[in-house]
């Protein structure tokens, strides 16, 4: 099954960017369905307040080159029209990196060209995937759409509890398991978190990525 499905990542690492665990995986089912990923690497991070001391640089596209591999673009580049689906990993950078929503919750600042992708991707009807921290972006992101999105965020209770104001209600779920919105055309699951199984939670990120890849828009009556 042919087409180009994006992989957003945040970083390299759990604590700082994108769950290294779990983009083996998502690799594996796009090729093993005949898919196409494209990596999506940010050139821009979500302004960070200073306080009297300087602002850290990092360099997004050095810090992903061991985790990435084909076609590699700036999101400012992606177009959503050219992308069959997309693919938010876990980790915490989806919360810190490409979004403050650790520190501000539902009144986040979004890297403008991750929102803007966000956003593209959803007018279009195209599917989108999220795991673990990546789920809360989607939130925030489509925190104005008509209708409210259906995903999971594991285990977090502070980060529930920080997007509570949204008015949703995440849903609890095994790692292995995959929640889909199909009003939103979203596919969520829990991803592969520390101290959790890596057996179960491949498994979820497995099966997410297979349905976004397999993933028919059905036609409305």
């Amino acid at each position: 099954m042919s087409g180009k499905i994006g992989i957003l990542f945040s970083g390299l690492g759990y604590e700082t960017g994108t769950q290294l665990l779990e983009i083996p995986f998502i690799f594996r089912e796009i090729e093993r369905a005949g898919a196409t990923s494209i990596c999506l690497i940010p050139s821009e991070l979500v302004p960070r307040a200073g306080r009297g001391k300087p602002i850290s640089r990092r360099d997004l596209f050095d810090e992903c080159a061991p985790l990435i591999r084909g076609e590699v673009i700036k999101i400012d580049d992606a177009v959503p029209a050219q992308l069959k689906g997309l693919i938010i990993p876990g980790g915490r950078g989806p919360i810190t990196v490409l979004s403050d929503i650790a520190e501000s919750g539902v009144d986040a600042r979004i890297v403008r060209p991750v929102l803007d992708l966000i956003i593209g991707m959803h007018v279009r009807n195209k599917p989108i995937g999220s795991l673990g921290y990546g789920s809360a972006l989607i939130l925030v992101a489509l925190k104005k759409s008509n209708e409210e999105p259906i995903v999971t965020l594991g285990d977090d209770a502070a980060l529930i509890a920080s997007l509570s104001a949204l008015g949703i209600a995440p849903v609890n779920v095994g790692p292995q398991d995959v929640i889909f919105d199909e009003d939103n055309r979203l596919f969520s699951a829990a991803g592969i978190s520390p101290g959790n199984s890596i057996a179960k939670g491949a498994d979820g990120v497995e099966e997410l990525t297979k349905s976004i890849v397999e993933f028919k828009e059905k036609k409305k009556r």
